[in-house]
């Protein structure tokens, strides 16, 4: 009878194991409701097969299934590495490594030749998270573990180790499963590029300015200030706050607009809204911002003249 038992589901039987430690965790940290929805979604996202069989088995959907167990084998191999490297931040580096190598995984898993519409969602995201793997490696290769991981190491103390596979890599990896929908979708559509996905290489296009432009741009700046508590206003900063984070959700939405090309490529706009959100209020953002207000006495003149989000020009200039 063991041999009969599908890789999904024992994929979900060994989560559910895991559910137990980290749901102990987050009832012993007095976490808030909303620090239970990653370690949960996946029991009824996984239950989809037997729940709907006949959608479960779709093209696109079934390699999503398949893009879950290779995101949570990639994610825990990279959590081993950190506990090698004592580098939990590796995680930075590791999200755009892994959604470069899921479409090129499932593509060469598929066997087939690749349609106009997977060659287009290749180019993307081999050029999009190609750029942002070498550039978070670039930026946190010399200095270490990122301080805010390390704040966490030193709150967990030795519970660290097994506690950041669940607070770090198993959390982003669903993130990660989550994100990835409108990819897949994208790389099993078939036919010739159409207006939609013209249009959604364009957004991503105009995603990719703004998100390339503003780590550019930022690098740029911190080599070249005199003052670290100097805020930078130019170029797209003049725009919005966060023209990276802008553009990132700019390329998701564009994604997104490449996954209607396939039958279930609705199930792709609620992630872009996902995402778009969560550059924009979610923790992004809202962290960022925090620790910005803090530390640099003229943040507060700049917010009130540059748009958080969307890129505006600027309301008055600099008195």
């Amino acid at each position: 009878m063991a041999a009969g038992i599908s890789p999904a589901l024992a994929a979900l039987f060994i989560w559910a194991l895991l559910l137990l430690p980290w749901l102990g965790r987050l009832t012993a940290l007095k976490a808030p409701p909303s620090a239970w929805l990653f370690p949960l979604l996946p029991l009824p996202l996984a239950a989809l097969p037997a729940l709907w069989p006949e959608l479960a088995r779709s093209a696109g959907l079934a390699a999503w299934f398949d893009a879950a167990l290779f995101i949570w084998g990639a994610v825990s191999l990279v959590w081993l590495l950190s506990l090698v490297k004592r580098d939990s931040s590796i995680m930075d580096v590791a999200y755009g490594a892994v959604l470069l190598a899921l479409p090129w995984w499932l593509q060469w898993r598929g066997g087939q030749a690749a349609s106009p519409q997977a060659l287009l969602l290749l180019g993307l995201v081999t050029l999009g998270f190609g750029r942002n793997c070498a550039y978070i490696l670039w930026r946190n290769l010399p200095h270490g573990e990122d301080p805010r991981y390390g704040r966490w190491r030193a709150r967990h103390g030795s519970t660290w180790w097994w506690w950041s596979y669940f607070q770090v890599f198993a959390l982003q990896g669903v993130l990660l499963w989550g994100w990835s929908l409108p990819l897949v979708l994208a790389l099993h559509a078939s036919g010739p590029i159409g207006a939609t996905s013209a249009a959604g290489a364009a957004l991503w296009l105009l995603g990719f300015v703004f998100e390339a432009g503003g780590d550019w741009q930022l690098a740029r700046f911190k080599a070249q200030r005199r003052d670290a508590g100097q805020v930078l206003d130019t170029g797209l900063w003049s725009l919005t706050r966060h023209p990276n984070y802008f553009g990132h959700a700019a390329m998701w939405c564009g994604y997104a607009l490449l996954s209607l090309a396939h039958p279930l490529g609705w199930l792709g706009l609620p992630v872009a809204a996902w995402v778009s959100w969560f550059m924009y209020r979610g923790s992004a953002t809202r962290m960022t911002e925090q620790h910005l207000r803090k530390t640099k006495p003229a943040y507060a003149a700049y917010c009130a003249r540059v748009p958080q989000f969307l890129p505006w020009p600027r309301t008055s200039e600099q008195p």
